[in-house]
């Protein structure tokens, strides 16, 4: 994670923040518009519009060309593992199991980020990137009630949501490739249109479904909320972010998701914040700031000496 400077602060961090918010506020948005809208066609709407979005600033401010063919490839990749697949692996799984199995699982995002870039040989192991995603992990099992987890009774939509992290943790590590011969926006733009064909298969059907005379302005402003700030500012945001940091730290950041998620909640849908939010908060807020200020104190360091010396 990089330290903390003027330079960083709003090239870095600033941005992860912002995403974190935006993807807490989806929840609660979402929770609204599913009043109104069935789920595929809610992943339809945000990924299709998205993509309409970017296409349209894209061809009027950027039109960034793309330098070989065999880029297209890299960003169909892309659109598979960070769009298409891990948000119908995520709704199917959530349909499938519950809320808790869910939030516990989303969690393993930056696990699987670590092992991929380590795999693939893009990021190095520290010890305090292990110890402070341990903190945050521990910290988001308290937020969402780590007793009441079960991992059997509805063990095949668990592994959708594995599956779901495990898709977006790759897409952090290998998007790192085109990032570096282009514009963000360019990149974002390429994947989201070909994530909206990707997924029509699966969501198109749910359109038919719809009564839409019916749904009052509310609905729509909820699903225009999911749109904006839960879908185009976040992923637009994050990609930015990857040109200027590593996968791994985009990823630590997610732990601030169920946080942020949970506080909206409670101010927009009306759900209570306990004394397990507050302690889980704390918690988190250090494993995420253990991490960020590994650099500024030499924890790497300090720990590889404590360790050299208990062998002696």
């Amino acid at each position: 994670m990089e330290k903390f400077n003027r330079t960083t602060i709003f090239k870095v961090h600033l941005p992860l923040i912002i995403v974190q918010v935006s993807f807490g506020a989806l929840p609660p948005f979402s929770k609204l518009a599913l009043n109104y809208f069935p789920p595929m066609s809610i992943v339809f709407f945000r990924i299709v519009a998205s993509a309409i979005l970017f296409s349209t600033i894209f061809f009027l401010f950027k039109q960034e060309k793309v330098k070989e063919t065999k880029h297209y490839y890299w960003f169909m990749l892309y659109a598979f593992f960070g769009v298409a697949g891990n948000q119908l692996f995520y709704l199917t799984g959530l349909s499938m199991t519950n809320a808790v199995n869910a939030g516990i699982l989303v969690t393993t995002i930056p696990i699987f980020t670590l092992i991929v870039a380590v795999l693939l040989k893009r990021e190095e192991m520290s010890f305090v990137k292990i110890i402070g995603i341990l903190i945050a992990i521990s910290g988001v099992a308290i937020l969402i009630d780590f007793g009441r987890f079960q991992f059997n009774k509805n063990f095949i939509g668990d592994l959708f949501i594995i599956s779901n992290s495990l898709f977006y943790a790759i897409y952090l590590v290998i998007s790192k490739k085109m990032l570096k011969l282009y514009n963000s926006f360019t990149v974002i733009t390429y994947v989201f249109v070909f994530a909206s064909f990707m997924i029509l298969p699966f969501t198109v059907n749910s359109l038919f479904v719809i009564n839409y005379n019916s749904i009052p302005s509310s609905g729509y402003l909820s699903l225009l909320l999911v749109l904006i700030v839960g879908t185009f500012i976040p992923y637009l945001v994050v990609t930015f972010a990857l040109q200027n940091t590593q996968s791994s730290s985009v990823a630590v950041y997610s732990y601030l998701q169920p946080l942020i998620a949970t506080i909206l909640s409670s101010l927009i849908v009306g759900e209570h914040i306990t004394l397990r939010l507050l302690i889980s908060a704390l918690i988190i807020l250090v494993g995420v700031s253990f991490v960020t200020f590994a650099e500024v104190f030499k924890f790497n360091k300090m720990m590889k000496k404590l360790i050299r010396e208990s062998v002696k």
